[in-house]
């Protein structure tokens, strides 16, 4: 399973840049992202976001994993198109109730 250690820069465009790194945290890839409300919040405010994914031929499983405090929230399992997931990861791979709920705690 890929593993994606998500950080936010807000440049004068709020782009938010997503690194995909292995176990040993080697940078392996590099995803640009213009997911806003409540995604970029949630990444620039968390202690650390993981976007956890497999593609496939047709589909993306997935799930976030978000540490905050001294807590840890474990997301659910999507598989969404790849379409889908390329477009906007952060919001195919976690609800935006979910992720609002996340950002109330922060």
């Amino acid at each position: 399973m890929n593993k994606l250690i998500i950080t936010g820069i807000c440049v004068f465009t709020c782009l938010l840049s997503v690194k995909v790194v292995s176990a040993s945290d080697k940078v392996l890839d590099k995803i640009e992202t213009q997911e806003g409300y409540p995604y970029k919040n949630l990444i620039m405010k968390a202690g650390k976001v993981e976007l956890l994914y497999i593609t496939k031929s047709e589909h993306t499983t997935c799930r976030v994993n978000v540490s905050y405090a001294n807590e840890q929230y474990q997301g659910s399992r999507f598989t969404v198109s790849n379409t889908k997931f390329e477009k906007s990861p952060m919001a195919a791979c976690l609800t935006r109730p979910i992720a609002k709920k996340l950002l109330s705690k922060l």
